[in-house]
């Protein structure tokens, strides 16, 4: 399969450069396993952003919502959000919440979870798959403010995921190892070599294959796994495998998620198994 270009970015071909709802709903779609959101402008609300959250005038410990509806996220934003700026705190609870309501469309759920924080990237996460509740949809979305933004891998590049499953449970057992050192932000919080030589030449990615960087601004809609099929063979093309960068300043992350199966109904069947 032929990678895309557009606006100079290039994108693997199992990764969408969308701009509408219906490409969101396109994630139904067998070969495709992210649809990227760009917006049209960058607006300078994001810019002051940034600022507070580097300076950490803007912190919010990691929070998960385990269940909620579009307008308990809302009221819960208000209240993370009450001491910011309102030219900045409007426009960004405004954001977040359409892209929650954006996952509920697309699942057709009432409630998801909802993960929120302000963080220093570290080497706690490397490559690795999202996963929702069983028969839950599986369209969930990361959105990162401010500083680098995520890293994910094409699906063509993946040797198969029996290899990627082994590697991600023996960097899981590494981190753990490490422990809290594995901050990325310092060289006195270095990470120990093995875990670094794991992230800079993942055993489950053919030779020379390149990691992708998402567009800076943009919005990611993509598909999880249900957690019944997580550690199995399942084709690659089931999940979008990504991780967090190794190092930078503080960022504002939202990652949203269903909590809850789509209401049975006419033509709906239980998730299959594979």
């Amino acid at each position: 399969m032929i990678p895309i270009v557009r606006n100079g970015e290039t994108f693997p071909p199992d990764v969408l450069h969308g701009d509408t709802a219906r490409d969101i709903a396109r994630l139904t779609d067998p070969g495709l396993t992210a649809v990227i959101v760009t917006p049209g402008e960058r607006p300078d609300w994001l810019d002051e952003l940034a600022e507070l959250v580097v300076s950490r005038r803007l912190v919010i410990t990691r929070t998960a919502l385990t269940a909620v509806s579009r307008d308990e996220f809302a009221d819960w934003s208000r209240t993370a959000l009450a001491d910011t700026d309102r030219a900045v705190a409007r426009p960004l609870l405004e954001d977040m919440t359409g892209i929650v309501e954006q996952v509920l469309a697309a699942a057709d759920v009432k409630r998801v979870m909802v993960r929120v924080f302000t963080e220093a990237p570290t080497r706690r996460c490397g490559f690795h798959v999202d996963t929702v509740p069983p028969q839950a949809p599986t369209t969930g979305a990361v959105r990162v403010y401010n500083g680098p933004t995520t890293e994910y891998v094409s699906g063509d590049d993946v040797r198969s995921m029996k290899d990627f499953y082994a590697y991600l449970s023996r960097r899981e057992r590494m981190s753990r190892e490490a422990g809290p050192g594995t901050r990325g932000d310092g060289p006195a919080r270095a990470a120990p070599d093995p875990l670094i030589a794991m992230d800079e030449t993942p055993s489950f990615l053919r030779p020379h294959a390149p990691v992708h960087r998402v567009p800076p601004d943009a919005t990611v809609y993509f598909k999880h796994i249900d957690v019944r099929r997580h550690w199995s063979p399942h084709p690659v093309a089931d999940a979008w495998i990504h991780r967090s960068p190794m190092q930078g300043p503080p960022r504002l992350v939202l990652n949203v998620s269903p909590a809850q199966s789509a209401p049975a109904g006419p033509g709906r069947r239980p998730a299959a198994h594979g």
